[in-house]
């Protein structure tokens, strides 16, 4: 008599990819529920005073966390303002501090002279002058 072997997944390795698949879902819950629970005013910072570096140059301050990453993302040019859209990449780990936001100065780079145009930013907000 012969032996029958099964054709397809062992039952002892079910139990592994269901463990990897609970585990990975798992992973996904708490990186989305760490975005959410951050403060709005971390993932889309409010901008501070600008200074003008030269015409076609403004230097924009920002209030965000220590450990994020922050970058200018778009401007938008008009011959009556200039918009200034800022995003963030927050920490997604809790350290010491990072509920303090330190000031950053992101350089921000016009196609045309600035002149008498009003910096604003992404929301229609004026941003003040330094």
């Amino acid at each position: 008599m012969e032996s029958q072997q099964s054709v397809g997944v062992s039952w002892r390795r079910r139990p592994r990819a269901a463990v990897a698949v609970v585990l990975g879902v798992a992973s996904l819950v708490l990186l989305a529920l760490v975005l959410v629970a951050q403060d709005s005013t971390v993932l889309v910072p409010n901008m501070g005073p600008y200074t003008l570096i030269d015409q076609r140059t403004i230097s924009v301050r920002v209030a965000v966390a220590p450990c994020s990453w922050t970058r200018v993302t778009e401007v938008a040019e008009t011959s009556g303002e200039v918009r200034v859209k800022v995003g963030t990449l927050p920490c997604p780990i809790p350290l010491p501090q990072t509920d303090e936001l330190a000031a950053r100065e992101l350089t921000v780079s016009l196609a045309a002279d600035l002149g008498a145009r009003v910096v604003e930013d992404w929301s229609g907000a004026a941003v003040p002058r330094q």
